[in-house]
């Protein structure tokens, strides 16, 4: 299975216009409202943009399988697999962006459920552990990369959602991503994450709108898939040992004092980002 388009000139155009297209007309959907880290109600807009971009570069990828050889035709069925599963973990995000109530952690979201309440985080959780076999499943892991595609999918999807703290962060995290996997492959996915990172961040950081989990789960499943696709047994039983050390370092120093507190990543966080009057999160 190849997913590789050359320079993907249809993806980048038709794909940054749709994205683009998608934030402007977002405003009539319902999307959340969530106060940012400076206090600011903003509608979680964003997130349905980049979900709109990512389904059309499915929609390319299953489009171009179906009209070409036999061969191609299960790289059509793997597309619209991969699709299914990038829209409930959408789904999931939207439910979680409208709940009156939240509850952060890992391990608080494990507290409650043990406690009997199934939190929207766990909703989330269940929905992203399906996303991720359906999506390894449909792109044909067997054996120990099925086995370590799961967890590593279900995690970076989960790790974008840790990032999405403060404007622009989880959309420099993909767009960095996205072009670190696009040296080595101009594949689809990796052209769409591209393009719609760059189109949205400056929307992002100037809280125009943004990811929500809706958002940041998308991009962070896309990420994941980019990775499984991308990446041998070795490299994936690496960067699934990485996500996990990530999430504990989420769960106890937080992402946000680890970037503060060294300078190029402080200095990539802050940039371009409206500056906080006095304490905050940033």
């Amino acid at each position: 299975m190849t997913w590789t388009t050359g320079l993907a000139p249809g993806l980048i155009g038709g794909g940054g216009v749709a994205v683009l297209a998608g934030w402007i007309y977002a405003d009539r959907v319902p999307a959340a409202a969530v106060v940012n880290h400076r206090g600011r109600t903003v509608r979680t807009t964003l997130g349905f943009a980049l979900a709109g971009g990512f389904a059309l570069a499915l929609l390319f990828v299953a489009e171009r399988g179906f009209r070409s050889d036999q061969l191609l035709q299960s790289e059509g069925f793997a597309a619209l697999w991969l699709l299914l599963a990038l829209v409930a973990v959408f789904a999931a995000g939207v439910y979680d962006d409208g709940r009156p109530s939240r509850v952060h952690g890992l391990h608080t979201h494990l507290v409650e459920l043990g406690r009997g309440r199934v939190t929207s985080g766990i909703v989330k959780m269940l929905v992203a552990v399906g996303a991720a076999s359906t999506a390894a499943l449909a792109l044909g892991a067997r054996g120990w990369v099925l086995i370590v595609a799961i967890p590593l999918v279900a995690g970076v999807t989960n790790l974008c959602n840790l990032l999405d703290v403060v404007p622009g962060r989880a959309l420099k995290f993909g767009l960095l991503t996205g072009v670190i996997l696009l040296i080595f492959r101009a594949s689809v996915l990796a052209w769409a994450t591209v393009s719609a990172a760059a189109i949205l961040l400056p929307l992002d950081v100037r809280e125009r709108g943004m990811l929500g989990d809706a958002g940041a789960n998308t991009l962070g499943f896309v990420l994941g898939v980019l990775l499984l696709l991308e990446l041998p047994l070795w490299g994936l039983v690496i960067a699934c040992g990485v996500v996990i050390v990530l999430h504990g370092l989420a769960e106890t120093v937080t992402f946000s004092r680890i970037i503060r507190r060294t300078a190029a990543l402080r200095w990539l966080d802050d940039l371009g980002r409206i500056p906080v009057r006095g304490p905050g999160i940033g």
